[in-house]
């Protein structure tokens, strides 16, 4: 594992416990770890929950068939849940709160290894994390990293969005930093059910806070560490094990064994972890920015195969900065999408090419990648179509967003996607 230069202190589970707890920010985000039933469901309890959101929304005049109010609407929502993050005040000592159930056989608890404050910022089902939460989300967060960058983040997410709502968004904010990481963890049953598995997830959360982890974001799930950009849901059933992963899966092979992280993982030294320069990009950050650059985001999968009349527009709407195309094989498309995606990258647009399949990659190596287009059909002109590498189009799309904050050109981002994938060793 990659780690910062200072000198090597190994984890040792024998070392007094009040010398060994990390000093932390948790956060709760939403998720089933920590429902409750009602009328035999499962439901999200607590501040900004599922009753509470959807009130929210109500309030709001949300609910409506005309597509430009509802827009209206979710730009004034970013804003409203925003202030409410902020007004979120910590309930509890993480420790001593989540002690009550994530403790494991061993007689282990997790206030053995963390302290610090629990913010119950959003209790309800991870389903709804779309841009206009998402966006208020992390940009609390990041505040919050900034402020303290001596103090991992950690929290509780569900499972529902984990591959596609934050982790991602967070890692290509900071992978160029030494800011410290932000760590989640879930779970497929609410801690109070027989056969939890909160319990292993959130003890394991706990250890591994005070591991030297790469600025990023990582899922700590069933004794594997995922990275932001290498993981996808695969089994809500846990039917299954794949390649000894359940629930989600690292197509590239990037997850690790916690097991083996904490026997021969570097201790952090968290005082040492700095915040970047004043010239980036998590210093342009606020709720509205984040919004707005991810709502002009469109991801074209091809696999849908949704008609391409009724969906060509989309590559000529203004209020579409960028197109991430997720292209058949090693990036291949029809003729219709090149040319719709030639002419889009000549209007000055941030077209992504990506593979849509499981262990993605893409290359030049048939003559329909869309890739060929930039040494035959944009040849001369200065524009280029973007290669993501081994990335996923969650990760493509959270460096996306990240290159319109920064108003980068399709040159500039391309280098972007390169330094990113290479320090993610998906290039």
């Amino acid at each position: 594992m990659n780690t910062h230069e200072h000198k090597t202190q190994y984890y040792s589970p024998k070392l007094k416990e009040q010398e060994k707890r990390t000093k932390v920010i948790f956060f709760k985000l939403g998720g089933t770890w920590d429902m409750i039933f009602r009328e035999g469901q499962k439901i999200g309890s607590g501040n900004l929950d599922d009753n509470e959101l959807f009130k929210i929304q109500n309030e709001f005049d949300y609910f409506n068939e005309n597509p430009q109010k509802r827009a209206a609407v979710e730009r004034k929502l970013v804003t409203e849940l925003y202030k409410k993050f902020c007004e979120t005040k910590t309930e509890y000592e993480v420790g001593e709160h989540l002690s009550s159930w994530a403790k494991n056989e061993k007689g282990e608890k997790i206030n053995d290894f963390i302290k610090g404050p629990f913010i119950p910022l959003f209790s309800g089902d991870s389903s709804h994390l779309t841009n206009y939460i998402i966006a208020p989300m992390i940009a609390v967060l990041i505040e919050q990293i900034i402020k303290e960058p001596n103090k991992p983040i950690l929290g509780g997410q569900g499972t529902d969005t984990a591959d596609v709502a934050l982790l991602q968004l967070f890692d290509a904010l900071i992978f160029d930093t030494k800011l410290p990481p932000l760590l989640l963890a879930g779970a497929n049953r609410c801690w109070h059910e027989k056969n939890s598995d909160a319990p292993e997830n959130f003890i394991n959360l706990g250890k591994l806070a005070r591991i030297d982890l790469k600025a990023g974001a990582y899922w700590v799930f069933q004794n594997n560490l995922y990275k932001a950009s290498d993981f996808i849901k695969i089994d809500p059933q846990e039917i299954r094990l794949i390649e000894e992963q359940s629930t989600f899966y690292s197509p590239h092979k990037k997850q690790q064994s916690i097991k083996n992280i904490l026997e021969i993982g570097r201790q952090a030294n968290w005082e040492s972890r700095q915040r970047p320069s004043s010239e980036h990009v998590v210093y342009k950050l606020t709720p509205e920015v984040l919004y707005d650059a991810a709502e002009s985001v469109y991801t074209d999968d091809l696999g849908s195969a949704n008609s391409i009349p009724s969906f060509m527009g989309e590559y000529y709407n203004s209020k579409n900065k960028a197109i991430i195309v997720g292209a058949h094989s090693l990036g291949n498309v029809d003729n219709a999408k090149k040319y719709d995606a030639i002419n889009a990258t000549k209007e000055g647009k941030l077209v992504i090419s990506i593979s849509r399949t499981l262990i993605g990659a893409v290359s030049q190596e048939y003559a329909a990648s869309l890739l060929t287009a930039n040494q035959q059909e944009l040849k001369g002109t200065g524009k280029i179509i973007i290669s993501a590498h081994q990335l996923n189009k969650s990760a493509s799309r959270a460096l996306v967003i990240r290159a319109i904050i920064e108003n980068l050109n399709q040159i500039q981002t391309q280098k972007l996607f390169d330094d990113y994938a290479h320090s993610r060793e998906l290039m």
